[in-house]
């Protein structure tokens, strides 16, 4: 082994008869380290952009979530927030009203997710990274407030400045007269426009829970309680406690379930693109099968004198296919320190900036996952490995004469 990766170096970095072998050899090296710095940005940008989105819809995104096995609304009496208040690995929880309502606005309509929370909840929560405009606030006095999610705002045409209210009509259930009187209608003014997800910026409304339950007709119902957890807690241990204590009349889903198609969009995305990268790496490694067989070419008299050295068959191979090697190796190490040079100075000083636009933030935000690089330098060596070999025996066998290793 020694002796095959000393006559690779050798290989390497010396002249051949065709200097076209060197110029090849280059363009791999070049097209491996493209590829792989590739493959280090772009995965680190998607694992940015999921930290980003995480940490953003965390003040809407509970660890834990107590709703109703059956319908819409329940009670949740003294004893069982008793049961949540002993609970030593609750940091806090919050009950809330959540509803779609019919939204106009002048003479526009929408319908919307009307989402009721208490007061309690400033004093948990810092909302204040992803408000774009206004405050965030529920109340005024005896008047109640809403904070918008973006996108609403935004196809609405709502400001903050004018003086038309956000009218909200529901069905009441209840009425069996006029049609006038078969809809709940309350009307309140928006304090601030925040932005999380697109999805929903497009369509949730913050309110204060009381306005929430008179628009719904709920009287002291909820729709479900929020849990955050305490740092370093296993959810899922919790969430069986939590299950066995309330009984079958509710049921406690974590936040991977609440929003399932959330993060199996990020995950597939991110897949998808490492499979394109890798396609593109895979069609750059022919460079790699090119060089490596034009450098046994041009070594062929060589091959007699390792055979006459004692050199088997399998050693021969192991020159060449590890002369391939060290050109995918080259070029993965040169790839990988770009790639994380690129990301520590975009994570440092953000050169790359999104462009003008109302954005939570201003550069694109990039993470380094230490197993993401373990998997991009083992898919990078593994394509070079089988791009070396495969040829290498080929050539090796039908120029020497013999066949297997």
């Amino acid at each position: 082994m020694h002796l095959s990766l000393f006559i690779a170096k050798r290989y390497l970095f010396s002249r051949k008869k065709q200097n076209a072998i060197n110029i090849i050899s280059g363009i791999s090296m070049v097209g491996v380290a493209i590829g792989t710095t590739a493959l280090v940005v772009i995965l680190s940008v998607f694992n940015g952009i999921d930290l980003l989105l995480q940490e953003s819809t965390d003040n809407l995104t509970p660890d834990l979530v107590i709703s109703p096995a059956k319908g819409k609304f329940i009670h949740f009496d003294t004893l069982h927030y008793a049961e949540l208040n002993r609970q030593p690995s609750i940091a806090y929880y919050h009950p809330v009203v959540e509803e779609n309502a019919l939204l106009k606005y002048g003479d526009n309509l929408k319908p919307v997710t009307l989402k009721g929370i208490g007061q309690e909840y400033e004093k948990h929560v810092d909302f204040s990274r992803n408000m774009i405009e206004g405050e965030f606030k529920l109340r005024a006095g005896d008047s109640f407030l809403g904070v918008v999610g973006y996108g609403v705002a935004q196809e609405l045409g709502i400001g903050l400045k004018f003086l038309t209210p956000l009218k909200f009509y529901y069905p009441n259930k209840t009425s069996s007269s006029s049609l006038q009187a078969a809809l709940n209608t309350e009307f309140l003014f928006p304090a601030g426009f925040f932005s999380s997800q697109q999805e929903l910026d497009d369509k949730l409304i913050l309110t204060d829970i009381g306005f929430a339950q008179r628009l719904f007709g709920i009287g002291d119902r909820i729709s479900k309680i929020e849990i955050k957890l305490m740092p370093d807690v296993n959810a899922g241990t919790v969430k069986q406690d939590i299950q066995s204590l309330l009984g079958l009349d509710f049921k406690v889903e974590d936040k991977y379930e609440i929003n399932r198609s959330f993060y199996a969009m990020m995950k597939s995305e991110k897949l998808a693109v490492f499979m394109v990268l890798l396609f593109i790496l895979l069609i750059a490694s022919f460079n790699i099968v090119g060089s490596i067989s034009m450098l046994i070419l041009d070594k062929k008299d060589d091959l007699g004198v390792f055979k006459a050295l004692g050199m088997n068959l399998r050693q021969i191979i192991a020159v060449f296919k590890t002369e391939g090697i060290l050109i995918t190796l080259s070029g993965a190490a040169i790839g990988l320190l770009i790639g994380v040079v690129v990301c520590f100075l975009q994570e440092k000083y953000g050169f790359i900036k999104l462009g003008d636009g109302s954005y939570i933030i201003e550069a694109y935000p990039v993470k380094l996952i230490w197993e993401d690089i373990l998997l991009i330098m083992g898919t990078v060596l593994f394509i070079g490995y089988a791009a070396s070999y495969f040829p290498v025996k080929y050539l090796v066998n039908k120029l020497v004469g013999s066949k297997g290793t």
